[in-house]
């Protein structure tokens, strides 16, 4: 019976992973959009009026609001059709056909806003040059100083002012005039949705096999954040996708898939296209303060970043091992780390813990560390070195015994001699 519980652990044990994860075939192939995947144009099919607040746009499209900002697309959805927007200052104000007014940003709980759109009009005036828009939708640009008049190709909708410019609607998209010059608005921005449906593939395995690099991420890449914690689905769980400012060294973690790189940037982790990324040389090691240690934490990691899915080497308390190096470098790791050799299986592997997790541990008699104890040793050893002592502690124990009876026994002779004589002469 106890054989057979023990098989049965071991068939347990093999079956479930460091971390409670579950080690599967990759299903797909991980693939990271490219840039031109990301880049979308903002059309509308039916627009019906726009606000506009220097660089910042917004849009009523039937019950949707939409705002363009800096290359970032936001959309506020309601229960109503937005008939007209308006940009007061900094705030922009939309109106629905129910006859409420609210404010930008909305939400469904929000409350109506106490404003006035600005009414509609056919005519604006900046500077020498007057836009006239007549009910045929012609468009037409007066300017004052050369009676100089020109008609903008197109029939055009909701003529408005916003600075010094005037704009208006022809077939759903957006112009803008300066003097008697006009061109069409063409905004593009950034659709993040199929960092959803990233494919995990192979990177469980990847994660726990690769040596210690680093990597300069170009200015300008995409990069979306992931959660490494989580990696028994079939796609990545995403968070939020930047781009990176500037050019910025990271932790590689692992060359996964068919495009795809993983990195760490202090505790985040995030994915991103590999040709985005350049292996580089960094400074960041130095001589650790002793050279074998007990480790006191859990877990050894694949790499210099602690997270459920670069954990290597599970219930690792205890073990002993060699420590070749100490690692710091602030802003790309979360804290310093050690690099180590442990011992599995008669296999050396290297591998890191984080500082705090391990203590020094002075190697007696010069052995090296994770010594693996004589496999023929047996507790029955113990048994007959004790059985052995015990007898020749019983022999000396013998020996002494016997020579002291010895020694005594002679001058219980004389004494008996000694008796005799004495009385045969008193007699």
């Amino acid at each position: 019976m106890k054989s057979f519980k023990v098989i049965i652990t071991m068939l347990l044990a093999a079956l479930i992973p460091v971390g409670g994860l579950t080690a599967r075939a990759a299903t797909s192939d991980t693939i990271y959009p490219e840039d031109a995947d990301f880049i979308k144009s903002l059309n509308f099919t039916s627009l019906d009026d726009f606000a506009v607040n220097g660089e910042v746009y917004a849009f009523a499209e039937n019950n949707k609001v939409s705002v363009f900002d800096s290359g970032a697309l936001t959309v506020y959805e309601t229960d109503k059709t937005v008939i007209a927007l308006d940009c007061d200052g900094e705030k922009f104000y939309f109106a629905t056909d129910g006859g409420e007014v609210y404010s930008l940003p909305y939400s469904e709980e929000q409350e109506p806003a106490e404003y006035e759109l600005t009414e509609k009009t056919d005519t604006v005036i900046i500077g020498n040059f007057t836009y006239r828009l007549s009910k045929d939708g012609t468009l037409k640009i007066a300017d004052f100083d050369s009676d100089k008049v020109v008609t903008a190709q197109g029939s055009y909708k909701n003529l408005k002012s916003f600075g010094d410019t005037a704009y208006a609607i022809c077939e759903n998209e957006l112009y803008s005039f300066k003097g008697d010059k006009y061109e069409k608005i063409s905004l593009e921005y950034a659709d993040y949705a199929a960092t959803q449906r990233i494919a995990i593939g192979n990177t469980y395995d990847r994660l726990k096999s690769y040596t210690l690099k680093f990597v300069k991420i170009a200015a300008g890449a995409y990069m979306t954040e992931i959660d490494l914690t989580s990696l028994d689905g079939d796609f990545f769980t995403a968070g939020a996708t930047t781009s990176s400012a500037t050019e910025t060294t990271a932790l590689l973690l692992c060359y996964t898939g068919k495009n795809a790189a993983i990195v760490a940037i202090g505790d985040t982790s995030y994915i991103l296209l590999k040709s985005k990324t350049a292996e580089t040389a960094v400074t960041c090691e130095t001589a650790p303060e002793f050279e074998n240690a007990t480790i006191t934490g859990n877990t050894i990691y694949a790499s210099p970043y602690v997270i459920i899915g670069t954990a290597a080497q599970p219930d690792a308390a205890g073990m002993i091992v060699k420590v070749n190096k100490k690692l710091q470098y602030e802003n790309v790791l979360g804290s310093a780390f050690y690099e180590v050799e442990y011992t599995v299986n008669e296999t050396t592997k290297t591998g890191y813990v984080a500082e705090g997790f391990l203590t020094a541990f002075i190697i007696e008699d010069n052995k090296e560390p994770n010594v693996v104890p004589d496999p023929d040793y047996s507790e029955k050893d113990d048994v007959k070195t004790v059985l052995l002592i015990f007898a020749v502690v019983v022999l000396v124990l013998a020996a002494v015994g016997y020579l002291a009876y010895v020694g005594t026994s002679g001058k219980r002779n004389k004494s008996r001699k000694k008796d005799k004589t004495q009385t045969n002469e008193e007699s």
